[in-house]
């Protein structure tokens, strides 16, 4: 295992700091696509990476698919299987009742975090111009 303390931040790569890691916030992202259409993995991946919820980077696949998977078993989306003429079978999902209960409490949760990284926010910024950075 490599010390990454002689690395500088800058250039330590994807670190929780600039934003990687917040695969939590799949889960009612993907919510807010399936309440809006019925999609396929793949259109959720590129809607997922249109909303830019990667800082520029591509969407981790396995993981939303993981997502999904979990959604599904918790009975929050159902899938099914779409033939077509051309090309091969879809796993299309869709938004459950439960699903869009589920996507009303994650309104909650987002308000509740999003005050407490504001509060976050201002305390560090205080402590950085306090220190002069």
């Amino acid at each position: 295992m490599s010390d990454m303390t002689n690395i500088p931040i800058g250039k330590r790569g994807k670190c929780s700091c600039k934003g990687y890691n917040l695969d939590k916030l799949l889960q009612p992202n993907i919510l807010i696509l399936l309440a809006k259409q019925n999609l396929h993995g793949y259109s959720i991946i590129q809607e997922l990476e249109n909303k830019n919820l990667f800082n520029g980077e591509r969407a981790d696949n396995t993981g939303v698919y993981r997502t999904l998977n979990t959604l599904e078993e918790k009975g929050l989306v159902q899938s099914e299987w779409e033939m077509e003429k051309t090309g091969p079978a879809k796993k299309v999902y869709r938004i459950t009742e439960d699903g869009l209960e589920c996507l009303s409490y994650w309104i909650g949760t987002l308000e509740t975090y999003s005050k407490t990284i504001h509060s976050i926010i201002d305390e560090a910024k205080a402590l950085s111009i306090a220190n002069g950075k």
